[in-house]
């Protein structure tokens, strides 16, 4: 199976990319560290990164915005996942207050750009989306 984790290198994204890493698939991971645009140096991930690629096998990494609506729409056009675990969000609400457009961007223009490539391009896919503590299924 191939699988597609956006904010794979953060706290979730990481822990779904070594759970189906382990289960045998091929996963890609999409993270462009914006955790560090939101917190600062304390909360860049890039040293998460380098521990998934030491620790998997079947992992590749991809520095997309999940923003940038072509990006998106190109990574899920050709390579036609069959699961997508959606984990990539601005995850504070009281940063969300100092930051709301932002804070928009990511969380629903991030999450419609990849729910609208994968209707356009691969409506076969599952998609489980994870963000600000809920799980929601969307097929």
């Amino acid at each position: 199976m191939k699988v597609l984790v956006t904010g794979s290198s953060g706290l979730v994204g990481s822990e779904a990319v070594e759970h189906f890493d382990r289960q045998g698939h091929e996963v890609l991971g999409v993270d462009n560290n914006m955790r560090r645009v939101f917190f600062g140096p304390a909360g860049d991930t890039l040293w998460n990164l380098e521990r998934l690629k030491g620790a998997t096998k079947r992992f590749t990494h991809a520095d997309v915005d999940i923003r940038d609506r072509a990006a998106i729409e190109e990574l899920i056009r050709t390579r036609r996942f069959d699961l997508i675990v959606h984990c990539a969000a601005q995850p504070s609400h009281d940063k969300a207050r100092d930051i709301p457009l932002l804070d928009f961007e990511v969380n629903a223009l991030g999450t419609v750009n990849l729910l609208e490539a994968t209707r356009q391009h691969s409506p076969e896919a599952v998609v489980s989306q994870h963000q600000q503590g809920l799980w929601r299924r969307t097929e």
